[in-house]
């Protein structure tokens, strides 16, 4: 029996305790995470107070596709990691001729994708079509310049190179608001300097990242055909709910450009920025506990209990958030964005809500890509189509589009425990089986010290 089928009560080994260099890991991503988050929030604010609402709801669409687009890149950095941190000593040269191969190969066919686009978006405009040219190019090529970035990034990530990974990472946030800066002093179009200075920031971390993965790159050999078949297996699946995940937390702000008014979107804008801020826990979890979970899989070890520990400290993030913006959604909205944006505030608390639980999915997600079990990672994809299909009927104000979030991402969650009912990786059985677990060991301590 595999450990991913075992009930959650079964004699199954529990993976190692993380120890200190697992905790320093943590703290390092969380810390690069926190400065891009910094970073993306004072280029948001810059932006938000340059453009005023009507051009920065256009602005805030193009990030959120900047966003989707670049997801099923993700999901090459991710399966990326999990062939590297799974594959060590002898197997090593064969996990990196993996990654040099998806590097070589997924870069040549973005840029010929962007390339294309360009050129359709031209001819699109020259029929006299109101296409924002300009910024969809230049969205393109930023999409490009994520692919170097995030394939990297995930050996860096495999590898447990925290370090060169929170530098390569946090780059692309802190850099934004400073080249915003400066492009708005240039004869630059205010939305063309805001895509573009993103688009900037993202090539300098493509750079770095490569620098730094420079010898795994150049490692002599081909790659296994048994293991690159695995990574390429496991990259539709991996990139339907990675996708099916972006599109969950960002296809909401492009809804609400299309359907409310350009004053409206631009105030669900604002406040998309505040709320979705919380999703840098998810993410700081996902990026150190993928290759921890990869690792068990692979040694036939217990993960339930990193998935249980991931999804509470999401819901603690989460109530914590909720609780320090009831007094205070309002000074909030008029430091960050003035006042202006005022009518933003009321949307805050609900959205931190929905936001909790959007998180809780990319936790799940990762979780599962990481064992390779892929039952929960395709129902996250159906989960976008959902959403989509009720934004398209239903996103006639800001609260029912945030209502619609919550709702998707709550079923999404029952989905989760409806396949996985019964067994370890059960949020709710396994976190119980892990809690008794805590509690017979500090009864035992005190029974013996007794």
């Amino acid at each position: 029996m595999e450990a991913r089928d075992a009930p959650y009560d079964a004699e199954v080994g529990n993976e190692q305790p993380e120890g200190g260099a697992g905790i320093r890991s943590s703290l390092t991503v969380g810390a690069s995470i926190a400065l891009w988050s910094l970073g993306a929030f004072a280029f948001y604010l810059v932006a938000g107070r340059a453009l005023g609402p009507g051009p920065y709801g256009l602005a805030a669409a193009l990030q959120s596709v900047i966003v989707v687009a670049a997801t099923p890149i993700i999901a090459l950095q991710w399966s990326t990691a999990r062939v590297v941190a799974g594959h060590r000593g002898p197997e090593r040269p064969a996990a990196l001729a993996v990654y040099r191969r998806a590097m070589i190969v997924s870069t040549t066919y973005a840029v010929a994708l962007a390339v294309v686009a360009s050129v359709v978006t031209i001819g699109l405009s020259a029929t006299g079509d109101a296409i924002p040219t300009a910024p969809l190019i230049i969205t393109y090529f930023a999409v490009v310049a994520m692919v170097p970035l995030l394939i990297g990034l995930g050996a860096l990530q495999g590898e447990h190179r925290y370090t060169g990974y929170a530098w390569s990472y946090g780059v692309t946030g802190v850099l934004r608001a400073p080249l915003l800066v400066v492009l708005l002093l240039l004869p630059v179009g205010q939305v063309d300097a805001t895509v573009l200075s993103v688009g900037l920031a993202i090539a300098v971390g493509a750079s770095w990242v490569v620098v730094l993965t420079r010898r795994d790159l150049r490692t002599p050999g081909r790659p296994d055909r048994a293991l690159w078949r695995n990574f390429v297996r496991a990259l539709p699946a991996t990139g339907v709910g990675l996708t099916g995940i972006a599109m969950l937390t960002n296809i909401d702000v492009v809804a609400a450009k299309i359907s409310l008014s350009a004053t409206d979107a631009g105030l669900f804008g604002a406040a998309s920025v505040i709320a979705k801020s919380l999703m840098v826990v998810p993410q700081a979890l996902t990026i150190v506990l993928l290759p921890r979970v990869a690792a068990s899989e692979a040694e036939g070890r217990r993960t339930g209990s990193l998935l249980a520990a991931g999804i509470l400290v999401m819901v603690v993030a989460g109530v914590l958030a909720m609780a320090i913006c009831y007094p205070l959604e309002q000074p909030i909205i008029d430091i960050a964005f003035g006042s202006q944006f005022e009518g933003a505030a009321p949307l805050l608390i609900p959205f931190f809500g929905a936001t909790t639980l959007l998180g809780a999915l990319l936790i799940l997600v990762n979780h599962h890509v990481a064992r390779n079990d892929h039952r929960f990672v395709w129902a996250v994809g159906g989960l976008a189509v959902l959403q989509v299909m009720l934004l398209v009927f239903f996103s006639h104000s800001s609260q029912a589009i945030i209502i619609i979030d919550a709702a998707v991402a709550g079923v999404g969650l029952v989905i989760h425990e409806m396949i996985y009912f019964n067994t370890d990786e059960s949020m709710l059985r396994g976190a119980g089986q892990q809690m008794a677990y805590v509690v017979r060991r500090i009864t035992g301590r005190r029974q013996g010290t007794a």
